[in-house]
């Protein structure tokens, strides 16, 4: 996941120089994107000449991927463990958990296109 997101926030900045690329990567590298990501939605920021994405079409890609390789891969692992003989409540109270949490980034997705004024 880190490195999917390192490498969105590279395609991103590349044409604003390896110094904001640096800057854009160290809330990855700390596990802070998203909070940035929804920061920047807040105040309104608008796209910089030279970035491939505008703010919202950033932070959709980022949870995308947080989906794509956390939340999915974390669902499958707990029910492969319970496959193999730990199914007691609390695991399977896990995966349900994990799986409402991945419908959930996929509804907030879906939400933050509904409701922006411009899209």
């Amino acid at each position: 996941s880190i490195g999917l997101q390192l490498l969105m926030v590279f395609f991103q900045n590349k044409k604003l120089g390896l110094g904001r690329v640096l800057k854009e990567a160290f809330p990855v590298l700390i596990g802070f994107k998203p909070a940035v990501d929804a920061y920047n939605i807040a105040k309104g920021k608008k796209q910089e000449k030279g970035q491939s994405l505008d703010p919202l079409a950033e932070l959709t890609v980022m949870k995308e991927v947080e989906m794509f390789a956390e939340s999915i891969p974390g669902v499958i692992i707990q029910l492969m463990a319970i496959a193999n003989g730990g199914g007691d409540v609390a695991a399977w109270v896990s995966v349900v958990v994990s799986a409402l949490t991945t419908g959930y980034g996929g509804a907030v997705i879906s939400y933050d296109y509904d409701t922006d004024p411009e899209k």
